[in-house]
C-alpha cells in the first residue's frame, strides 16, 4: 500500500490532486483545518467527482481518510513519517501556516531514520514548493540540511477546472478533462521517476508556469474586463460573444508569440494548449464563472510582471504586436466592483489623479512611451 498525505480538502485538493493520486495507486490521508470537512470524509470514506466533458458521469474517489491539523497534530506527524508523497493545495498564502506542522512531521521522519518522501506544493504560485520549504526552515523546527536528507522538493505548475456540483442527488465536485500538473524533473530521485500518473515531468518549470499565466490567467482576466464593458456578468457568456472571443484570442495569441520567442514553444502546441486549457473550459455548457471573480484584484492583474503586462512587455522587447494585450489593460482600468478593494482603489486613483497617472503608477509603462499612447487611445475609445 502506497500512502499520500495531502494538506487541503477543498475543491482543488479533492477534485484535482487527490484524483491523480488515487489514479496512481495511493491511499490518501487528507489534512485540513475544517472539522466539518474532516468529519465528512471519515464518515463517507469516499466522495464523488462529476466529469463535465462526459455528461457529468460520476467517478468515486475512495481509499481516503482525514485528520484535523488543529486537534490531531500527533496523528498528522505520524502519517508524514510513513507517507511516500506529501502534497498541498491550501492556497499559496497559507503555506506558512501549514509549514510548522509539516516541519515537525518531517523532523520526526528524520529522527526515525525513514527514507525520503516527495514533498510538493501544488499551488497557483511561482515556485510554491520553494516557498513551503523556506517556511519550514524559518519555523526553526528543522534545518535545510535535515530537509534535504529526508525529502525531495520539486516545484509544480497546476491547473484544472473544478466546481462544486450536485448530480443525481449527490453533492460532489465537477471537473474538466483538461488539466496541467507539471513537475520539476531535476528535483526527483531520478530522471525517469514519475510518482504521479498523468503529470508532465519537465526540465524547465518556469516556461510552463509562464505558459499558464500568460495564456490561461491572462485570457481569464481579459475576458472579464471586455465582458463587463459590454454588460455581461458571467465570463462564459462574455466569451461566447464572437466579437469578445476574437479580441480575447488575439490577446492570448500575442502572449503566445512572446512565449514562442522566449522559450521556443512550437506555435501549434500553444494553439492546442489555448484551445483545450482555456477556450474549451470557458465555453463548456453549464460552467459559470462570475466576472467579479475572474477579473478581481485588477491592480495585481495589471502589475508589470503579471498576466497582462508581463507578456505585453515581452512582446514590446521582441518587436511583436501587443495591441490587444494593451487593450486588455485599458479595459481593466474601467473595471468596477464595489466589493473589490483593488477595483475601488484604482477607480478612486483615476478620479483623483487621472488615467495617465494610474497607468504609470500601476502598470510599469513609462511616460512618453508608445505603449502609454496605445493604452490611452484604447481607454478613451471604450464606450
Amino acid at each position: 500500500m502506497k500512502t499520500a498525505v495531502h494538506f487541503g480538502a477543498g475543491k482543488i485538493g479533492k477534485g484535482f490532486i487527490a484524483d491523480l493520486l488515487r489514479g496512481s495507486g495511493y491511499d490518501i490521508i487528507f489534512v485540513d483545518v475544517s472539522e466539518k470537512a474532516v468529519a465528512q470524509i471519515n464518515q463517507d470514506k469516499q466522495y464523488s467527482l462529476f466529469l463535465i466533458d462526459h455528461d457529468y458521469e460520476e467517478r468515486v474517489i475512495d481509499h481516503i481518510s482525514a485528520l484535523s491539523s488543529i486537534t490531531e497534530q500527533d496523528k498528522v506527524m505520524e502519517a508524514i513519517t510513513e507517507a511516500e508523497i506529501i502534497t498541498t493545495s491550501v492556497m499559496a498564502g497559507n503555506l506558512s501556516k501549514i509549514a510548522p506542522l509539516l516541519a515537525r512531521g518531517l523532523k520526526r521522519r528524520f529522527e526515525a531514520g525513514k527514507g525520503k518522501a516527495i514533498v510538493m506544493a501544488c499551488e497557483n504560485a511561482m515556485n510554491g514548493t520553494d516557498i513551503l520549504k523556506k517556511a519550514m526552515i524559518d519555523s526553526g523546527v528543522i534545518t535545510g540540511q535535515e530537509l534535504d536528507s529526508i525529502g525531495f522538493f520539486p516545484n509544480t505548475a497546476v491547473d484544472r477546472m473544478v466546481f462544486d456540483g450536485t448530480h443525481n442527488g449527490k453533492q460532489g465536485i465537477e471537473i474538466g478533462d483538461a488539466f496541467e500538473l507539471a513537475i520539476e524533473k531535476g528535483k526527483l530521485p531520478s530522471p525517469d521517476f514519475e510518482p504521479i500518473k498523468g503529470a508532465e515531468y519537465v526540465d524547465d518549470l518556469e516556461m510552463f508556469l509562464q505558459r499558464k499565466i500568460y495564456i490561461i490567467n491572462c485570457g481569464h482576466a481579459i475576458s472579464g474586463y471586455f465582458g463587463q464593458a459590454k454588460g455581461y456578468t458571467i465570463a462564459q457568456d462574455a466569451l461566447r460573444d464572437p466579437e469578445i472571443q476574437q479580441r480575447v484570442v488575439n490577446a492570448v495569441m500575442e502572449s503566445a508569440a512572446a512565449l514562442e520567442k522566449k522559450y521556443g514553444f512550437k506555435h501549434e502546441s500553444l494553439v492546442k494548449y489555448m484551445n483545450s486549457m482555456f477556450l474549451k473550459r470557458l465555453t463548456t455548457p453549464g460552467v459559470s464563472d462570475p466576472i467579479t471573480r475572474v477579473s478581481r484584484d485588477p491592480i495585481r492583474k495589471i502589475a508589470p510582471n503579471e498576466r497582462i503586462m508581463g507578456p505585453a512587455f515581452q512582446c514590446e522587447s521582441y518587436g511583436l504586436e501587443n495591441r490587444y494585450l494593451l487593450q486588455g489593460v485599458a479595459y481593466a482600468l474601467k473595471f468596477k466592483n464595489p466589493e473589490d478593494e483593488q477595483a475601488n482603489e484604482l477607480q478612486n486613483y483615476i478620479a483623483e489623479k487621472g488615467v495617465t497617472a494610474a497607468i504609470l503608477k500601476y502598470t510599469g509603462i513609462k511616460a512618453g512611451s508608445r505603449m502609454l499612447q496605445v493604452v490611452l487611445e484604447e481607454y478613451n475609445a471604450i464606450q
